[in-house]
């Protein structure tokens, strides 16, 4: 198997030797005299296809675009001695796990490094006037692009492999899950919305909560449908739900004259609805699969394949959800005072009680240590925070149990951050620890919002 990093140190160095050192120099210079027009060139043009707006439109991006852009021309195109391609090469690895990871088409990619021949070739003949002048410093602009993309899809493609194995192993994982406990679970979800649009018919009231903005609408959306990914079932859910929610409930009102006919037709709906449901998870529901072995908590591996999928949804909705990313206050402490068993009683029920406190649609993983993640959908900051301090509260006010009728009072810091439209998960996750942070500098025991 050839090993990629050698690969591209190799083509590296038959760059070096195939060209002048003095041609590379000047051709560096032109570079370096451009790279800020070459970089807002890239950028407005990339704007003009659809496909790119997704990823460049955000704000952060562009900043940060613009500056990354100027230090990769210059970095590749400053690269003069075999002691510099290491670094070259490991560079244009972390730009394709970057790419990789945002789900950054790689076509685009192409077309991005498309643009910076057609205009590198232009100041090239500006320079050198004739064919046989330029010829070899147009042929040496290409090489240096052409290999860095090649490098950045290598890892591309690594890294969207691993991506693709790790959601499979997500969705099996949630299948290995109780699923006659979240099967029984769901239908009283159906069922306790049908009782409830009930009361609200009854009660007069004129705007009636739909079935998918219900407790079992968030699962099937958020959750459901990646775990059941290819089921005939869920389409036929899919269906009656847009039929319920757009069909049906517009036309119902209290004391209508068929109001008993169409409710006949809810219910027959609702019916439906529980049998696709029980039909799916009769299907899965032998295969068994492990959650983390302390916590049953997500375990981090699962991370991408979760919050890829809510970045896709938030942006194809124009959506928002939240993370929560806790910490347990002086665990050192506690494995310390109480040994490694206590600390790992403490974590295992600050796990039980995070896990019981938001809904079956969120989701709950333990992101390290004693840090738990929580991903709240369809959540913006200022409930997300109501939820974290919840949360944080009720830990304080119940002590935890320990070997020999022992208890110990744990409390916990909180980040709280909101998707606000950037593509790359880690983003979001980084502003969440950030808020961490602050949180135990402010001497722990609360949450912040971050930014």
């Amino acid at each position: 198997m050839i090993d990629p990093l050698n690969y591209g140190q190799r083509q590296w160095h038959l760059i070096l030797s195939n060209y002048d050192e003095g041609m590379r120099a000047r051709v560096r210079e032109l570079v370096l005299a451009h790279a800020h027009e070459l970089a807002e060139d890239f950028y407005s043009q990339m704007m003009q296809q659809p496909a790119a707006q997704e990823f460049l439109a955000h704000e952060v991006v562009h900043q940060r675009l613009h500056a990354s852009m100027v230090r990769w021309l210059d970095q590749v195109f400053s690269l003069q001695t075999p002691e510099a391609i290491p670094d070259a090469v490991a560079r244009q690895f972390e730009v394709g796990k970057v790419h990789a990871r945002i789900n950054l088409p790689i076509n685009l990619v192409s077309a991005g490094a498309r643009l910076h021949k057609q205009r590198l070739l232009e100041y090239i003949t500006q320079i050198w006037h004739t064919p046989a002048e330029w010829l070899h410093a147009a042929l040496y602009v290409q090489e240096v692009m052409d290999v860095s993309i090649e490098l950045m899809s290598l890892a591309y493609v690594t890294n969207a492999d691993r991506k693709s194995r790790a959601a499979e192993a997500y969705r099996l994982h949630t299948l290995s899950l109780n699923l006659a406990v979240e099967r029984e679970r769901q239908r009283a979800a159906v069922l306790d919305w049908s009782h409830e649009l009930m009361f609200a018919l009854h009660s007069g009231e004129s705007v009636l909560k739909g079935l998918s903005r219900s407790e079992f609408g968030l699962w099937f959306h958020h959750q459901a449908i990646t775990v059941f990914d290819g089921a005939a079932e869920i389409k036929q859910i899919e269906q009656v739900l847009l039929y319920i929610d757009g069909e049906l409930l517009p036309t119902m009102r209290y004391q209508s004259e068929l109001l008993i006919e169409k409710m006949a037709k809810l219910q027959q709906e609702v019916k439906a609805i529980i049998y696709f449901m029980t039909t799916m998870f009769d299907r899965y529901i032998e295969l068994e699969q492990g959650r983390d072995t302390l916590t049953r908590l997500l375990d981090r591996r699962f991370l991408p394949a979760v919050m890829n999928r809510e970045v896709q949804l938030a942006k194809r909705c124009n959506g928002v959800f939240s993370v929560v990313l806790f910490d347990i206050d002086h665990f050192k402490a506690i494995n310390d005072n109480h040994g490694h068993e206590g600390g790992d009683l403490v974590l295992q029920q600050v796990a039980n009680l995070i896990a019981s406190s938001v809904r079956s649609s969120d989701f709950v993983f333990r992101y390290g240590g004693e840090e738990l993640l929580v991903v709240l959908v369809e959540v913006a900051a200022e409930q997300a925070l109501a939820i974290a301090e919840t949360i944080r509260l009720k830990l304080i006010n119940n002590p935890l149990q320990l070997a020999g009728e022992k208890t110990v009072s744990v409390t916990m810091s909180g980040g709280v951050a909101t998707f606000d439209g950037h593509p790359d998960y880690e983003h979001l996750i980084n502003r969440a620890d950030k808020a961490l942070y602050q949180a135990k500098a402010m001497n722990r025991n609360l949450c912040v919002v971050a930014d």
